[in-house]
């Protein structure tokens, strides 16, 4: 089948999957990176390497129009955050990868805030694409069980492990799986909105318990700390691995008491955080 894929590095093992599948992917569109907590450059080499197009700009309605009159016939979106344009035509289809076992967990980046307080929204839904967010009918889904250690490299990579299989499965029978959708109950329904930029700071005047639970949400997609040294100077840190613990101590939250290029220790509210992997935010 001819393919329009949207979606970024992460979700390139879609893409790879369905060209070895035989379909043709026509068209890939991306979008602009910040090459800190996302990243585009393997999919550009991809399409460069097979001499599929791609674009990093937002996919418009002249675009669909353009990509239906020249045959495409599937639309597959994984990890897109732009809204995409009424997807209309007889045997034309549009569908959505999604992280979260729908209907809970809609919004662009659900995954810490169902490692935090949405543990029945882990899993993930492939859904038809329409004109609210995430809310289309139902293709397939898959539960993922969480635990306590559970973190979000875990549940995300849980999910890039099944996801190629059930793309693959859809776009190789979709009058099957399109006709078989089932809607969502919009009465259990979650929302989420992108974490915030106070959410996705580590901040010193929190305890152990709640600074380790946002390391096990964010993980490797990054936090921002912003430290202090005796000089008074501040530097902000993307920070990808971390641990805190609790320890009695007669330190102000927030004093840096080691700095090197592999650890950096600050105190915090009741203990102690160190930092294992940082990136300085230029």
């Amino acid at each position: 089948m001819k393919i329009t894929f949207l979606g970024y590095d992460y979700t390139l093992d879609i893409v790879q999957r369905l060209i070895a599948d035989g379909h043709d992917v026509m068209q890939i569109f991306t979008f602009p990176c910040d090459g800190l907590f996302a990243f585009n450059n393997q999919i550009n080499d991809f399409s460069q390497h097979f001499g599929i197009p791609i674009s990093d700009n937002k996919i418009d309605q002249q675009n669909i129009n353009s990509l239906i009159g020249q045959g495409c016939e599937i639309f597959v979106c994984a990890g897109y955050p732009y809204k995409i344009p009424p997807i209309e035509g007889n045997n034309i289809y549009g569908i959505n990868l999604h992280p979260a076992y729908l209907p809970r967990g809609r919004g662009v980046m659900p995954l810490p805030y169902i490692i935090m307080n949405d543990k029945k929204a882990a899993g993930f839904s492939v859904h038809k694409l329409i004109d609210d967010f995430d809310a289309g009918d139902i293709l397939y889904q898959k539960a993922i069980e969480l635990d306590e250690q559970t973190d979000v490299e875990i549940l995300a990579a849980k999910i890039a492990i099944h996801a190629p299989e059930a793309i693959s499965k859809i776009v190789g029978n979709i009058e099957h799986y399109w006709s078989n959708a089932t809607q969502q109950n919009n009465a259990n329904a979650s929302s989420y909105l992108a974490p915030s930029e106070a959410m996705r700071s580590l901040n010193w005047e929190e305890g152990a318990t709640e600074i380790n639970l946002k390391g096990r949400a964010f993980g490797r997609f990054g936090m921002v700390a912003t430290i202090k040294n005796d000089m008074g100077d501040s530097q902000q840190l993307a920070v990808f691995n971390f641990k805190a613990w609790e320890e009695s101590h007669d330190h102000e939250a927030g004093t840096l008491l080691r700095s090197s290029p592999r650890e950096i220790i600050i105190v915090i509210k009741d203990g102690y955080i160190c930092l294992k992997e940082f990136q300085v935010i230029e």
